[in-house]
Order: C-alpha cells, then structure tokens, then sequence
C-alpha cells in the first residue's frame, strides 16, 4: 500500500459531518427501519467510492480471509467489490444499532451466550476484572445489554477524537452514554490508580486490544494472525497486569436476528515477571490474536479495521528500521 494509505488508524478522519450524520439518524429515528435502508443505499454508494484506502483495506481483510481458511473460507469465490460493500454495509448498520441499544430499543429475548461462561461468572469475583475487546462486532451494543440486566459500572478506555461527530449524536441520543467512556492516548500512573479504584469498587474495565498504540505506534508486539504477522498493542497486557485482576476477552457479534455475546477467561491474573516480561507480553497477544482470529473467520464482514491491520503507520515503520539499524552501525 502506499504511504498515504499506510497512515495510522487514529489519524483517519470521520466519514461525514455531524449535521449529515444527524440526519441520517433523524430519518431513523422517525421513519423507520425501511426508509433509513433505502436512504443508505446511495449515501453508502458514495463514501464506497470515495475512501479508496477504506475500500482496499476491506478487499485486503476480507481476501486474506478466503486465503487462510482455503477449503473452510465463509465466500465461495474470492471476494471482490460486492463483498467490500456488504462490509461497509455492516458497518452502517453497527452504527445504527449502537443508537438503538442506547435508545433502549434492543429486545433482550435476542441474545445468545456463545462464549465459554457467562456475564454471571464475572460478575461473582470479589473485585472487578478487565474485559478485552476489539473492532470486531459491536462493543457499544454489548456495553448497553450488559447494563440493562446487570447494575455494574463498565469504564470503557478509548480514543474517540476520529470519531467525534458520530460520539456526539450518540450523546445527544442519551445523556448518560458516554459517562464512562475514558479517553486515553497514554497509560499513564494516573490512570492506572484510577483504574485501580474502579477494579476496587467491582467495577468492569474496558479496553480494546486489536489497535496500535496512538503516541508509539512502534512499540507493537508481532503476532500471527491469518497467516501473516501483525502489530498488536502492548498498553492493554500491561495495563491488565498492573489491576491484578480476572481477565477475559469480549465479542459482541451479529447473528441471525440477534447478537452473540461471547466471553472468554484470558487469565485469573495476568503475569509479567521481569524476567521474562517480552515472551510473557508475546505469549499473552498471540493468545489474543488466535482468538480474534477464529472470531473473525466466522464473521468476516464484522471487522471494523479499515486499514491496513498488517502494517505499521509509514512513519513508525520507517523510525522502527532506525532502531534496528542504530546498534550495529559502525560508520564513523
């Protein structure tokens, strides 16, 4: 890919302006399911065409996809432009269901538990516990079901500021959405005393562990994912071992006319000994990574990285080589 489309995931500005966004959402809102899909038809038409780097970014996910599972791929042929746009379309309609789990407009009657235990397990641990999640399904749509049954404080880390119109409108749809929503482009001490608190009181903390670090994009651990190497973020592993609690990994996905909510316990208490923090940090995100990648292969048109997940940003690719380089340098 070229440089340009190589940039980092933070650095992708928001399809769309608040206004515009708004009113899609009005049209929702108001009109109903049948007229907001066939609004979003042309509009989705048009940002297809227009984000070239969206668009192969989604042709390249979804073709690495049908090459690793082979025989076993979810597309009988290999995906092409009509599959791209099916994934843009689920992405649409993510959007939308995020408005209306916080307009309370979810049916509760259509949840499944897929995963290996369920929300009651985590719930019955003395402290809170940290839930890994990822753009792969819908995390907003799990955060709201969960609240709706259970009376649990969830602190969700995330960088929001690409996305500020569309967090905006759901603001407006409910005043109470984003009152745990953290934002943090850093770990630093005084968010992990804060979190520690929160773990504390019993408290769920939140975070994703499928993108890069946004201020050092080159501190990534490496780790096989759909048959190639991919950067994962360090802050998260780091940041669930210094909490000292149960870990689990979260996917909220679409299904039939419902969601699949899954979880699984990642570790009791994740370990980094100083010894040897580095392979217990590889050990921990390849973990991860199989994990996401077996999700992801059931459903493909439900991961929402679009850009290229294989790759560093250009910059921190190019100061990562100067690291490597730097040791054995002999010039004088």
């Amino acid at each position: 890919m070229t440089t340009a489309q190589r940039s980092h995931w933070a650095q992708k500005r928001e399809n769309g302006s608040y206004l515009a966004i708004r009113l899609l959402l009005g049209l929702y809102r108001f009109g109903g399911k049948y007229l907001i899909l066939l609004v979003m038809v042309p509009v989705l038409g048009y940002f297809f065409i227009k984000d070239r780097s969206a668009r192969t970014a989604s042709r390249q996910f979804l073709q690495q996809v049908h090459t690793f599972k082979g025989p076993l791929s979810p597309f009988q042929r290999p995906p092409g432009y009509w599959q791209s746009y099916r994934h843009f379309w689920q992405f649409a309609m993510a959007a939308l269901a995020k408005i209306d789990a916080w307009l309370g407009r979810l049916d509760g009657k259509q949840v499944y538990y897929g995963g290996s235990v369920g929300f009651d397990t985590i719930m019955q641990h003395d402290t809170g516990a940290v839930l890994i999640g990822s753009h792969l399904g819908n995390l907003e749509v799990c955060r709201a079901l969960v609240r709706s049954k259970y009376p649990v404080k969830i602190n969700v880390l995330a960088h929001t500021r690409h996305a500020a119109a569309f967090n905006r409108i759901l603001k407006d749809s409910n005043s109470a959405v984003d009152l745990q929503l953290i934002e943090v482009t850093e770990l630093t001490p005084a968010v992990g005393v804060m979190l520690s608190d929160c773990i504390a009181r019993g408290e769920l903390v939140v975070i994703v562990g499928d993108r890069i670090s946004v201020q050092a994009p080159e501190r990534a651990i490496w780790a096989d994912f759909l048959g190639k190497p991919a950067p994962f973020a360090i802050g998260p592993w780091v940041l669930a071992s210094i909490l000292q609690c149960p870990v689990y990994l979260m996917f909220c996905m679409r299904q039939d006319n419902g969601y699949n909510l899954m979880f699984e316990p990642f570790a009791g208490q994740l370990k980094l000994p100083r010894k040897d923090r580095q392979q217990a940090l590889q050990n921990a995100v390849q973990q991860y990574a199989q994990q996401l990648e077996q999700v992801a292969c059931r459903y493909p048109l439900q991961w929402f990285n679009f850009y290229d997940f294989w790759q560093l940003p250009a910059a921190s690719q190019h100061k990562l080589s100067q690291q490597k380089e730097a040791p054995g340098d002999s010039s004088t």
